[in-house]
């Protein structure tokens, strides 16, 4: 369910979602303001979490202006910024050479661009999935999952236990590769215990003994929005 708001001159799309527990707040590729939310929570408790994450929204939106997918540009990977490097092919491809990213597309549009980007996210994140979704299952003795790269941009990573589903963002793509790995054993957590209770937590420190740093690491990327809006 989505519909249309304004709060302390900000316009904003709101998104209802079934399920969900938490607010959530994201630029598109274009600047626009996304918030996701609970079906049943209060209009005035959304507008009130907007209109706090104006200084945030105002910041990150110069971000996502500041990037004109040419060569020059930097494209946030695996923790670190690249260099864009983009040329004229015949076919779409991306290639990774030395801090560089390569991008190949028939005509050096914005969207042609952003799409090779989103082709190299989406490999990127599914090639670590293969090796640590069974790595973990197996330290935590339980069936391997399903599981697969989504397109949210909103959290990094879902997992629904009695599917025996889990997801990771291609955005992930953009964290370091211990965050990823993090981001891994904490979906496949749920496997075994579905919230976020103290059994949640202990089996969480019991298999990465830095859960601590490691989680702060995320927060502070999560908070920044550097990566989220890229592409």
């Amino acid at each position: 369910m989505k519909s249309e708001h304004t709060v302390n001159e900000i316009d904003y799309t709101l998104v209802r979602n079934r399920g969900q527990r938490n607010l959530r707040i994201h630029l598109d590729p274009k600047g626009a303001v996304i918030v996701s939310a609970p079906y049943r929570l209060g209009q005035k408790q959304i507008d009130d979490f907007v209109a706090n994450s104006e200084e945030w929204i105002n910041k990150h939106k110069q971000k996502v202006a500041s990037h004109s997918f040419e060569t020059g540009d930097f494209v946030p990977y695996l923790g670190r910024k690249m260099g864009l490097l983009v040329i004229d092919g015949k076919t779409p491809r991306y290639d990774i050479i030395d801090d560089k990213i390569i991008i190949t597309v028939k005509k050096q549009t914005i969207e042609n661009v952003k799409k090779v980007i989103k082709n190299l996210y989406v490999d990127t994140v599914e090639n670590i999935m293969k090796t640590r979704v069974p790595y973990w299952c197996d330290e935590l003795g339980i069936k391997q999952p399903e599981f697969g790269v989504n397109r949210a941009k909103g959290k990094w990573g879902v997992c629904y236990p009695l599917e025996k589903r889990l997801y990771l963002s291609y955005m992930c793509a953009t964290l370091p590769e211990d965050l990823i790995d993090m981001t891994v054993l904490h979906e496949t957590c749920h496997l075994v215990h579905s919230g976020h209770g103290k059994d949640f937590w202990a089996l969480m420190e019991k298999h990465m003994p830095d859960l601590a740093q490691r989680k702060a690491g995320l927060a502070k990327i999560t908070k920044s929005g550097w990566s989220m809006n890229i592409v």
